[in-house]
């Protein structure tokens, strides 16, 4: 067994077809049957079978299927890591980061990284913080730049980079911008428009289960843009993170205040597995990530 016949059988289980193997590999479609019968021959089990014109794997091929990935992710990363050694000036980085992050920390600090370091490629991937706390725990990405509540995980290593407090959002123009103080009455009737899913989502359900507290949730959304959008052009509000609204709250747009009864606390924090080594390159922009906030 070799690296090489793990990636044919993985890419193998995933398109169940030789052909493509083949032309993915660019290699010959009886290269590709040779080294599966090799990785069989030399495990000794069968790891799949044919059906008809059905390929359906063993239960030992399902399981060498799981380990197949996780190896052929490790190689890839030791690959990376490596590269990073080997040229300081070049690499590649794989970041993960939530909503808030992504748009409103990382665009200046991901360009004047740039300015340093020009043939670094970085491939940053974009999703709600428990979905990339995920991937930082299958090692889909090196290292994640994340907006939520403390992270207890033991696999995990997460350090707090600057605070991330959430805020009831309103239009200038709403009555209850007026009030120097929001109490919790004042929302019960207000229509809120709040993002579908994510760490932003799940603070403010704990908060309302926690103090009783019933929202009008009259619209639900993907798009932190399209709410504060909604607040603008609306009578409703929102609750969102104050990063996300500063800069419309300069231009008069909208504006911000505390929410009632609220002691839910969440950082930016950056998350990576404590089995992860950290390369020049890592430690580079980290560093950068916590001069740049």
């Amino acid at each position: 067994m070799n690296i090489q016949q793990l990636d044919i059988f993985y890419r193998f289980c995933q398109s169940k077809n030789v052909t493509k193997v083949a032309h993915e590999l660019n290699l010959k479609q009886p290269t590709v049957s040779f080294h599966l019968k090799k990785l069989r021959d030399s495990l000794g089990v069968t790891l799949y079978e044919q059906k008809g014109e059905e390929i359906v794997l063993t239960s030992a091929g399902a399981m060498l299927f799981q380990y197949a990935e996780k190896i052929l992710r490790l190689v890839s990363e030791t690959k990376r890591v490596m590269k990073d050694y080997q040229s300081y000036k070049r690499g590649e980085l794989h970041i993960g980061a939530s909503t808030i992050p992504a748009s409103y920390v990382l665009p200046p600090i991901c360009s004047g990284f740039f300015v340093k370091r020009p043939n670094v490629q970085i491939t940053l991937h974009v999703h709600s913080a428990p979905t990339i706390i995920k991937m930082i725990q299958a090692k889909e990405v090196d290292f994640g730049i994340v907006s939520t509540q403390l992270i207890k995980h033991s696999l995990l290593t997460c350090k707090d980079i600057v605070p991330d407090r959430l805020v009831l959002v309103l239009s200038p123009s709403h009555p209850l911008a007026e009030k120097q103080q929001i109490v919790v009455d004042d929302l019960q009737q207000l229509p809120i428009y709040l993002h579908q899913s994510g760490s932003t989502r799940e603070i403010v359900n704990e908060w309302m289960e926690s103090e009783k507290i019933k929202l009008h949730i009259q619209m639900e959304l993907t798009s932190i843009e399209a709410i504060k959008k909604m607040v603008i052009l609306g009578s409703g509000a929102s609750i969102l993170s104050e990063r996300a609204v500063e800069e419309e709250a300069k231009q008069g747009k909208l504006t911000y205040m505390p929410l009632p009864q609220f002691s839910h606390n969440r950082s930016i924090s950056i998350v990576y597995r404590n089995d992860r080594p950290i390369s020049p390159l890592m430690q580079e922009f980290m560093t950068d990530v916590f001069r740049g906030v």
